[in-house]
Order: C-alpha cells, then sequence, then structure tokens
C-alpha cells in the first residue's frame, strides 16, 4: 500500500512534460488493426494537423482552438490525439460534448475503447469499459488524475454538472439551438471551464466544425 501511495503522490507533484502533443502522438499513438492505416500514428501523414494539435498542448498560449474541416481529413484522429495526451502528460478533468447522448452512447466503444486498447501507454491508465470498475461507464472515463466526462449538447443536465479544465465540443454545427430551455449548449459546457479551481493549468477548447 505504502509503495503505491508514494507512486500516486510522486505522480500528482510531477511537471507536466512540455511536449506538444503530436509528439506525443507519433511517440504513443497506436491505430487499431481495423483502421485503413494501422500502426503508429505518424504527423508527416497530415501535416495540416501538426499546427492545430500544437496549439493544444498545455504550453500553447492559445486558450481555445476552432476547426473548420472537410469529412475524413483526419480531425477526429487529431481529438484522440489530444486526449491520449491529456490522459498521460496533463491530467484534469475534460469534457466532451457531443450533438446528442444517442451519439455519446456510440462514441466509446467506435472511438475512444479502441484508441486505449491499441495504445500502451494508455491501456495501464484507463480501465476497460468491461472491467467491474463502476467508475468506468459510457459516460464517464476515469484515468489517474482526472477523467474523461461525455454527454451531449441536448442534455441541459449534463452540461451544466462538472467544472472541467478541459473542453472538446465535437460536431458543433449539429448541436441544437437551446439545451433543454436553459441556452445555447456552447455557452453552458463554455462555463463548466471558467468555474474549475485555481491553479489549474491553462485550459484548452478544441471545436471541430464540419465544412
Amino acid at each position: 500500500m505504502v509503495p503505491d501511495i508514494d507512486r500516486a503522490w510522486r505522480r500528482g507533484i510531477r511537471p507536466e512534460p512540455p511536449i506538444p502533443v503530436s509528439d506525443w502522438a507519433d511517440r504513443h499513438h497506436i491505430l487499431p488493426s481495423t483502421w485503413a492505416e494501422p500502426g503508429r500514428w505518424r504527423s508527416d501523414r497530415t501535416p495540416y494537423l501538426r499546427p492545430v494539435m500544437d496549439a493544444l498542448s498545455t504550453a500553447s498560449p492559445y486558450e481555445r482552438v476552432v476547426l473548420m474541416k472537410g469529412a475524413q481529413t483526419g480531425g477526429s484522429e487529431a481529438a484522440l490525439n489530444w486526449l491520449g495526451y491529456i490522459i498521460q502528460n496533463a491530467p484534469g478533468i475534460a469534457m466532451l460534448v457531443m450533438p446528442s447522448l444517442d451519439m455519446v452512447r456510440r462514441n466509446p466503444t467506435v472511438r475512444i475503447d479502441p484508441l486505449v486498447e491499441a495504445t500502451p501507454a494508455l491501456r495501464e491508465l484507463v480501465a476497460a469499459t468491461r472491467s467491474r470498475d463502476a467508475g468506468n461507464s459510457l459516460f464517464r472515463k476515469p484515468f489517474p488524475g482526472g477523467q474523461l466526462v461525455m454527454t451531449g449538447a441536448n442534455s441541459a443536465v449534463g452540461l451544466r454538472s462538472t467544472p472541467v479544465r478541459y473542453l472538446f465540443l465535437d460536431e458543433v454545427d449539429g448541436y441544437p439551438g437551446d439545451a433543454d430551455g436553459e441556452g445555447d449548449p456552447v455557452d453552458l459546457a463554455i462555463q463548466r471551464t471558467a468555474l474549475r479551481p485555481s491553479g489549474g493549468g491553462a485550459r484548452s477548447t478544441w471545436s471541430p466544425r464540419p465544412r
């Protein structure tokens, strides 16, 4: 028990590695065998995504990053690179907002779980969904120092549930104009970042918008 406490304590005070997201991805991200190009991620295959990913690094001066892109250009994988970077190098509470709760229910098995299962650096940090760990569910993925909370833009309850350090708004053009009568879901989600504890570090907001 004491060695476990010591490791947790040392991890908690360790400075966040000052590496950009693209470097983390090139070192660690493994694409599953079911992907079109399985194997190790290579940022030089999509060089236009490198500055976008690096702007999301904790050392970046940017607070908000907005991406307008075409279909099938790698934006989703770049977002997964950012998520993996957060889990291993800069843990904190991260919120992923998709257009609807139905999309959130499908997302873990299609995107999040394959990322974790194929990438050794993440597999040891995030319990499998099929684990008996009740904390790991379709809407929440805990990891040391933080967790990923997933909700739909049509759920006002989910959008005002917790303060977050990182916010990922996915497919914003598909959001409803109003969430359960409580206002613009984008505004509701951004308010979660304003309530983070002081000293929580820089926040990054990624808002992919399909063309």
